[in-house]
């Protein structure tokens, strides 16, 4: 089994509760050999020391590729976009699985890697909130949280190209997710939202996923599941430094976080607008 994520320093707690709930649950069997890719950014010897330490399996770590320079990131970070490339980070020919770094595994992932996805492209769970860059649309709207990749027909169809070349030209409110979402309409299995569960309280969750902010290494009170798998791995002195990072500005900034949909829309749309002209 080969697990694909990515991560950068703002994100290296949710990557360690990450790995501690792989190590703890992905195999039911405990007989699967499984294999993990990171993408990062800014992590040093040290911290890539103390991530390996949370997970029986060995990582192999990547560098972000520099070819995101044209890709919109409010953020700072464009570690969103790798999983665009798939081929290009793990040289995998036949099947990957995505698990986003805010977001814990808590049963075994043998069932999506034993999938049978037949002739589509990729499998996932829907968006539960649907289409922020349409919010007329009713239809079926994947979450890019958890995928599990055919990486067979992402090859035949090159469809790393395609998909880069859709997230530059239309700057999509939700990054790679818009991108994943207009060109493979269709060609996309649907996953029971158990696989990418953003209800913190529903305890059937397979993959649950911490998608709206504060972030649980952000908040003054962490979801105790999170706390619980983070406390198991060498970040475990961090959780009593939780409740104190809401201080003051970075307080301010996270209050504010929940105006970014309504703030950045227009401002992405005109921006796309502007990139489709210079071409």
């Amino acid at each position: 089994m080969h697990i694909f994520t990515a991560g950068d320093s703002n994100y290296i707690l949710g990557l360690a509760a990450l790995l501690k709930s792989i190590d703890l649950n992905v195999s039911k069997s405990g007989q699967e050999q499984v294999k993990i890719t990171i993408v990062s950014t800014d992590l040093d010897p040290q911290q890539k020391k103390q991530l390996q330490n949370c997970c029986k399996y060995q990582i192999e770590w990547q560098q972000l590729q520099s070819n995101y320079k044209q890709l919109l990131s409010m953020s700072g970070s464009r570690l969103a976009y790798v999983k665009l490339e798939p081929g290009k980070y793990t040289k995998e020919t036949e099947r990957l699985i995505w698990v986003d770094s805010d977001a814990i595994v808590l049963g075994s992932l043998e069932p999506l890697w034993n999938l049978d996805i037949q002739t589509m492209a990729i499998a996932a769970a829907p968006n539960v909130w649907g289409n922020p860059n349409n919010t007329q649309d009713r239809n079926l709207y994947l979450n890019s949280g958890v995928l599990v990749y055919n990486m067979k027909i992402w090859e035949e169809e090159q469809l790393s190209e395609k998909l880069m070349e859709n997230a530059i030209s239309n700057l999509w409110v939700d990054y790679d997710q818009g991108a994943i979402n207009s060109f493979l309409v269709g060609r996309w299995k649907q996953l029971e939202q158990i696989w990418n569960n953003p209800n913190t309280e529903d305890m059937s969750t397979k993959v649950m996923h911490f998608v709206s902010r504060p972030k649980p290494w952000e908040s003054s009170t962490p979801n105790q599941l999170w706390l619980d798998i983070l406390s198991q791995t060498p970040f475990k002195d961090e959780v009593k430094k939780i409740p104190n990072k809401l201080n003051g500005l970075s307080s301010l900034k996270l209050k504010y976080r929940r105006f970014d949909e309504w703030l950045r829309e227009p401002i992405l749309k005109y921006k796309s607008y502007l990139n489709r002209q210079k071409r």
